[in-house]
């Protein structure tokens, strides 16, 4: 079965299906399939362009005809072990599942569209059943490159290989485009296609195409560092640097103005310093300056780079609505809100304004995010509108809020985002929207939770900051929890510390490297090397344990209740002999025998126990003047427990003597010195606030002493809203506290409840 496209030229195809298996039969267009019970079969299809093969239409049918069964489950199973590495490069989690889905959505349909060695996408990926608008062609003023800029954070720098070639062909045509109109460098046009083909040579007025396509490629080099890379586009990009290097007029000021340059297609004379094509010059004249130095060529024309980088005349501003903001033109094109985003596009993908930037400067970012109400959900914005709002730290509840709005009602069912531009540029929209949220670095510094908003855990995996790092973290409780980077190319690591005024404790491939502090942190790097940022105290096997671990749900909602016997069905303990850093950590404590590194708390079974066959052990051996252990077993924090006005803690406790087991000394009570704890969302703690058991002793595990039996089981019961009225508890902790205390201590909980 054949199927032909084409029209009067080239390209043509050819598609080839036959069956493997069972019996067909072919008529026209139309292939019968005869299938005997209990049987199956196997439908194979292989398509061949002209482009592949001059004898595309034999090739295809070849494709399909030397197929075997073994043959297709190889693959199978080649497809599979792709997209199976291909999801291991980055991840992320938030509380809203809808956003989350989208993201993953969108990298699907990139994997789907570009890959290493093929032909890049066109407006409209691969395939479409409606009409074709624009020649499905590479626009290059904006639609082409913005599906590739969410290869870019996420990791799937592969997914870009496509996108050089391209422009790279067209690059004598420009060359030549340039000439004939009176310029140097390369002057592209509005529409290019595969092999140094064009769909649209019109210019609309623009002189920013060149620079525009030169965006993903400086914004890969600087986020690889890739000197192979950069040795490939590296002369094209001097010729759009040569370019602009005379098409700009220098005045006595020597301020670089960009003339007669339309921001939007069309735009008439005359059109003065375009605020986009500001951004994309700046951009680039940083890209080649750090390219030419990583290369070691054009040490010369550096200095003229620099020179128009730190000289170009500034971004136009006007006031609109009583606020500063950003417009399209210093002369000629204004303030424009019909879905198009230009005004803000010297952020992102410029790349010029930032939370490190004046704070001036920003303002006006986020004004200009304010005033570009049509943005949100336009037809030619959501792809790097997004972007810009987070890489100025706007609302981020607001951009949640509508990222989420374009998941739900802006999404088809395959999660393709839609809106009137060309299609498959949204795969930027919530891609490297989410993404500037969780972790901005293009402006020489990595920022974790940049702009993430309060109250919602998150976490990712290996996202790709500037510099060849791939960076890790999680936020819970409106916290930090770590921040791992692995250095793939080497050198300095900047960091703008996630703990303001806390020292930070640094770990390089797992080893203690001591403390640093600073607002910046910055830390000298190897190609390979693996450096773990935790606040001070915090171990490395915590950090560990917390990687492994996925995000809680935003703490948004709210549980009522928390009931345990430990027994298998019933709610297990989040942490196994995990020390809480944060709600009271360790001093003192080591563990109680050689088999234990340090304090425990987990599940035992079949030893002690009251109810079942399960408890939680608990185990340490004190010393020194302040002894105390304070172990993390429920993490409630992605629906916080709500004491309100009427909540009870209860629980068993087993506290063990020298006469159940050998590890406490004759005569010591250190075992009774323990009491189940909990931290509230505030920070704040039950041991001090003052709450008391049913006998009127404060719950601090240190004025339990003496007070429990042991070797028997003791009920605890403690009134939570007597003290802690309305709070939320976040963690269920197990703390030892006795200050002078000394050697082992042991025992078991078991029935445990907040009711």
């Amino acid at each position: 079965m054949v199927a032909d496209t084409g029209g009067s030229g080239d390209p043509r195809a050819r598609m080839a299906m036959r069956t493997i298996g069972q019996s067909q039969s072919i008529s026209g267009s139309k292939l019968t399939l005869t299938m005997q019970p209990n049987t199956t079969s196997t439908l194979v299809a292989a398509i061949e362009s002209s482009n592949d093969s001059a004898d595309y239409q034999s090739a295809a049918d070849a494709l399909v005809d030397n197929l075997t069964q073994g043959n297709v489950d190889d693959h199978n199973a080649s497809h599979r072990g792709w997209w199976n590495s291909y999801w291991s490069q980055s991840f992320v989690q938030i509380g809203d599942k809808d956003v989350e889905k989208s993201w993953y959505g969108s990298l699907y349909l990139l994997g789907s569209v570009s890959r290493s060695g093929k032909y890049a996408p066109g407006l409209w990926g691969n395939w479409i059943t409606g009409d074709m608008n624009w020649n499905g062609d590479y626009h290059t003023n904006y639609n082409y490159q913005a599906p590739f800029y969410a290869a870019l954070t996420t990791n799937h720098i592969a997914q870009m290989d496509a996108y050089d070639q391209p422009v790279l062909d067209w690059m004598s045509r420009g060359q030549q485009l340039a000439q004939q109109n009176g310029f140097q460098g390369v002057l592209y046009p509005v529409g290019i296609s595969p092999n140094g083909t064009s769909a649209d040579t019109n210019l609309y007025n623009q002189k920013s195409d060149a620079v525009n396509v030169a965006s993903d490629m400086v914004m890969r080099y600087e986020q690889t560092r890739d000197a192979t890379y950069a040795a490939k586009v590296y002369p094209f990009l001097k010729q759009v640097g040569l370019f602009w290097q005379n098409y700009l007029t220098k005045d006595s000021s020597g301020t670089y103005t960009i003339t007669n340059d339309a921001p939007q297609e069309g735009n008439a004379y005359p059109q003065t310093n375009s605020i986009l094509s500001l951004g994309l010059v700046h951009l680039l004249m940083e890209g080649l300056t750090d390219m030419s130095a990583a290369l070691g060529q054009d040490a010369g024309t550096r200095a003229t780079w620099q020179d128009i980088d730190a000289h170009l005349a500034p971004l136009p501003t006007m006031t609109q609505n009583g606020q500063t903001v950003f417009r399209e033109t210093s002369t000629g094109a204004g303030w424009v809100n019909d879905g198009n985003d230009i005004d803000i596009q010297a952020v992102y993908p410029g790349g010029q304004v930032g939370l490190d930037s004046p704070a001036g400067l920003v303002q006006t970012a986020r004004n200009t995010v304010d005033q570009l109400t049509a943005a949100w959900h336009g037809g030619n914005a959501p792809a790097t509108f997004y972007a810009a709002a987070a890489r100025v730290g706007y609302d981020p509840a607001t951009i949640l809020a509508n990222l989420h709005t374009e998941a739900v009602d802006n999404s088809y069912p395959n999660l393709a985002v839609h809106h009137g531009g060309g299609g498959i540029e949204n795969i930027n929209v919530t891609t490297s929207g989410l993404d500037e949220m969780l972790l901005q670095s293009f402006q020489g510094d990595v920022k974790v939770f940049a702009d993430w908003p309060a109250n919602s855990n998150a976490k990712f995996g290996d996202l790709m900051a500037d510099g060849g790092f791939l960076i890790s973290s999680s936020m819970a409780d409106n916290a930090v929890q770590y921040v791992r980077a692995v250095s793939q190319k080497g050198g300095d690591l900047v960091v703008t510390n996630p703990w303001p005024g806390s020292p930070v404790q640094v770990y390089r491939g797992g080893s203690h490297a001591g403390t640093v502090s600073g607002t910046k942190i910055t830390l000298s790097t190897s190609a390979g090397e693996t450096i773990t940022l935790a606040r001070p105290g915090t171990s490395y096997a915590t950090v560990q344990a917390e990687l492994a671990q996925p995000v809680k749900a935003g703490s948004g909602t709210t549980s009522t209740s928390l009931s345990t016997g430990f027994e298998s069905g019933q709610p297990q303990p989040t942490w196994t002999d995990s020390v809480d850093t944060a709600g009271g950590d360790v001093v003192g404590v080591t563990g109680i025998n050689s088999d234990s590194t340090g304090p425990q708390t987990g599940v035992r079974s079949g030893e002690t126990s009251r109810t079942g066959t399960a408890a939680l052990m608990y185990s340490g051996s004190a010393a020194g003047s302040s002894p105390h252990a304070y172990l993390k077993v429920y993490d409630l924090s992605a629906a916080p427990l709500d004491i309100g006005t009427a909540k009870t803690l209860g629980y068993w406790i087993y506290p063990e003597s020298h006469a159940t087991t050998p590890w406490v000394p004759a005569g010591s009570t250190e075992s009774e010195c323990v009491a189940v704890d909990l931290v509230f969302t505030d920070g704040s703690t039950l041991r001090d606030s003052g709450a008391v058991d049913q006998n009127g002793d404060q719950i601090h595990p240190a004025h339990q002493c003496g007070r429990l039996t042991p070797d028997a089981w003791n009920h605890v019961t403690v009134d939570l809203a007597a003290k802690n009225s309305g709070k939320r508890i976040a963690r269920v902790l197990v703390g030892y506290d006795h200050p002078g205390g000394s050697g082992g201590y042991r025992g078991y909980i078991d029935d445990l409840s907040i009711t």
